[in-house]
């Protein structure tokens, strides 16, 4: 699994929702340097900026990445724990958008296009897709997808004006025994999720 590739899955999805909101974006920018944030074998991940917490089954570092866009400059914030004996590697990422940009757009259409973007930025085919919902009535998506050897699995949630993107990327056919653990353990604070909320419906 090439690390330009699948490092470039979240942004790719990022940019779509943008680009459907708001148009085209600029040159991609470099990425900030990956600093590490937990060196247990198995790290439980808290960001109180971001406002979740998930279990990774292995050491993660974070980037972030700035992205000028045509309405004003977005920040991706990547967690990853990549496992590369395994070729596999996991994904938490969340991006805040303007809200102009996405005040006028349906939350449900701005996950359906993120997911795409994901699938898109491996030249991925979707074979699975199924709406969800986070408590609070927050829309989400989850797609899986298959590009030649690599299988992509993603969830994708709006809340707000923000998108929350939790992804794995494995060789097909070698699906982890860890995956719905992974997926499984992500939860939102309720008190961000309480007030991304009142961003776009006035509270």
């Amino acid at each position: 699994m090439k690390k330009r590739s699948y490092r470039a899955v979240p942004l790719a999805a990022a940019l779509l929702v943008l680009g459907g909101c708001a148009g085209r974006t600029q040159t991609e920018p470099p990425v900030s340097p990956a600093a590490p944030v937990r060196e247990a074998p198995s790290s439980v991940v808290q960001s109180q900026e971001g406002g979740f917490s998930v279990t990774f089954p292995s050491p993660v570092t974070e980037e972030r990445r700035v992205q000028p866009t045509d309405v004003g400059e977005v920040t991706l914030h990547t967690f990853i724990a990549a496992r590369a004996q395994d070729d596999t590697a996991y994904y938490v990422s969340y991006t805040d958008f303007p809200l102009a940009a996405v005040s006028q757009v349906n939350p449900r259409d701005v996950v359906d296009r993120a997911s795409q973007g994901a699938l898109e930025a491996l030249g991925a085919t979707a074979i699975t897709a199924k709406p969800l919902q986070m408590e609070g009535g927050f829309p989400g998506q989850e797609v899986g997808g298959v590009s030649g050897p690599r299988r992509l699995r993603g969830r994708f949630f709006m809340v707000g004006p923000r998108l929350y993107q939790q992804l794995l990327l494995h060789p097909e056919g070698r699906a982890p025994e860890d995956a719905d653990r992974f997926f499984d353990s992500f939860r939102l604070d309720p008190a961000v999720m309480g007030r991304l909320g009142q961003k776009t419906t006035g509270g």
